[in-house]
């Protein structure tokens, strides 16, 4: 799969624990701490199963196993 460069870094940014899209913008330095800079890119990962939305809580987003296998790869490359 190849992702945006938003995407790249909202994947690598998440983990397999439940974060909000502020969560998330505030370890970006290129959203400045803006969530409306992740949500296109969250909706896209989900879309591709890499991303999960939780069912019961409105806004919290996690990786999904696929997620984590796809982050694992990235890292790898870029090492």
């Amino acid at each position: 799969m190849d992702l945006t460069p938003t995407q790249r870094s909202v994947l690598l940014e998440l983990t397999t624990e439940w974060q909000t899209p502020k969560q998330i913008a505030d370890k970006l330095p290129e959203a400045g701490g803006n969530p409306s800079y992740v949500n296109e890119a969250l909706k896209e990962l989900i879309r591709e199963g890499l991303v999960q939305a939780n069912p019961a809580v409105f806004g919290l987003y996690r990786l999904t196993k696929d997620g984590m296998d796809i982050k694992t790869l990235e890292l790898d490359i870029n090492q």
